[in-house]
């Protein structure tokens, strides 16, 4: 089954996937661009740039003192096991968390009228999956929802 997923990518990722785009490229990305045109270079080079690109783009921003925020929308292959964690109750825990603000996995839990330890397990499967991720705020878990949509692929 494939997902196509856009989604949220934290500033550790982002950094992340731009030390590794410019270990795999030792050459000066910004030749990238001439090089393809030239044909000297394939499209994958080409799109690992435009991805680079962005993602400088949007560290440059939040080094300047904006929020950071970066998007990226990737088409993801989940073996049946994978695919299976998405669970209708998860699914909607999903759906909640874009709708409710909580300060906390019991606050959350409490907010939605479900056990928190459910409520817990749900959400380490949903970080499994790259859906959310959970912040450690104090002594508290706060979960922050990655995916801003989930499409479906059924071919």
């Amino acid at each position: 089954m494939q997902l196509k997923v856009t989604r949220t990518i934290p500033l550790e990722e982002v950094i992340q996937r731009v030390t590794e785009i410019e270990r795999r490229y030792t050459e000066n990305m910004e030749d990238i661009p001439e090089k393809f045109n030239r044909g000297l270079v394939g499209r994958d080079v080409f799109e690992d740039y435009v991805e680079w690109m962005g993602m400088v783009h949007a560290l440059r921003a939040w080094r300047e003192g904006e929020d950071f925020d970066y998007l990226t929308e990737d088409v993801m292959e989940l073996e049946w096991e994978e695919f299976s964690k998405l669970t209708p109750r998860r699914l909607d825990l999903l759906d909640q968390l874009s709708r409710v603000r909580s300060e906390s996995i019991n606050d959350l839990a409490a907010k939605i009228g479900r056990d928190v330890k459910n409520v817990y397990m749900d959400l380490k499967k949903l970080e499994s999956l790259g859906l959310i991720r959970l912040v450690k705020e104090g002594r508290s878990m706060v979960p922050e929802l990655l995916v801003h949509e989930i499409t479906f692929l059924l071919w």
